[in-house]
């Protein structure tokens, strides 16, 4: 954990030294207008790091944020899933950032999350309490390169971190964008997940927890005195490993239309390295994984 710290470290330094090259030379960061922002997205299954569980999570999310020509914003959201024979407010998120660039070629960001999920949410990473993460970028004009590094809080500390390529292309108003991203990360959200007895392996087939399941913790850290009516109780084996999770390939569109744009983000997650789940009894067995498409519809409208 200690060279995770420190590599967060890095990067918020390296932040702050692009925070005064911004204050040293306004010039060379674009004029923006500060303006209020309203959206609504759809989302067609709520896939994290290439992963979910046995239900089918379908999102409408609206939103609403302030966005400041400085490049401060705030934004508050709610997750409306309806599917699955659910129809219910799964989520509340405020989230809150700062976003810079440096020229031509160069743009970051620095945000925060928190996060209020249903308790009976079937969402991986409805265990996530609150995170923060950082983004970066530098167009080559052929390509555009893109890093990203966060961390996850739940009953531990996930870190996660994010690399890829994307390439923009513009016809009038409509802009094209194929990317290839990889994510890499730990997995103590997926731990926390299955203590909690929210998966299908708990006897939870996608409706909320396994009946007569509860959770606690003993007083040696990590361990758990959960008693269900299910018979096994599961975790997962090195949790807090550092390994590739999945690759992700997506063509967003969007087009700018007055102070309304439209995007549509399909994208196709491909998970790899699946983890070693063991339960209660001593039965191990790996995860099941596999390829999913998403597709994300959304609109914003602008105030300015």
């Amino acid at each position: 954990m200690k060279r995770y710290l420190s590599f967060m470290l890095v990067i918020g330094l390296s932040l702050f030294q692009a925070l005064q090259v911004n204050a040293e030379k306004p010039d060379s960061v674009q004029v923006k207008k500060s303006g209020l922002v309203v959206g609504l997205k759809y989302l067609s299954n709520n896939v994290y790091l290439g992963r979910l569980d046995s239900a089918n999570i379908m999102y409408l999310v609206p939103s609403i944020g302030y966005y400041h020509k400085s490049g401060l914003h705030v934004e508050a959201s709610l997750s409306y899933q309806f599917d699955a024979g659910i129809n219910r407010i799964d989520a509340f998120t405020l989230e809150g950032g700062y976003d810079f660039s440096i020229g031509d070629n160069f743009s970051g960001g620095l945000s925060a999350e928190k996060s209020f999920y249903d308790l009976n949410s079937m969402a991986l990473n409805s265990v996530n309490d609150f995170g923060i993460s950082s983004n970066f970028s530098y167009d080559f004009s052929i390509v555009t390169l893109n890093a990203g590094a966060g961390l996850a809080f739940n009953d531990k500390t996930d870190v996660i971190t994010e690399a890829g390529l994307n390439r923009s292309f513009e016809i009038g108003k409509l802009t094209i964008e194929p990317a290839l991203k990889l994510n890499a990360g730990t997995q103590n959200y997926y731990n926390s997940y299955l203590l909690a007895g929210k998966s299908h392996l708990n006897g939870n087939k996608g409706h909320g927890k396994a009946n007569g399941s509860a959770k606690g913790k003993s007083a040696n850290k990590g361990a758990s005195t959960t008693t269900a009516t299910t018979s096994d109780i599961y975790s997962i084996l090195e949790a807090s490993k550092y390994k590739i999770l999945d690759y992700e390939i997506s063509v967003p569109f969007s087009y700018n239309f007055h102070n309304f744009k439209f995007d549509v983000i399909p994208t196709y997650a491909i998970p790899v390295n699946p983890a070693t789940i063991l339960s209660s009894t001593g039965t191990v067995e790996k995860e099941a994984i596999s390829n999913h498409f998403v597709l994300q519809l959304g609109i914003t409208y602008k105030f300015n």
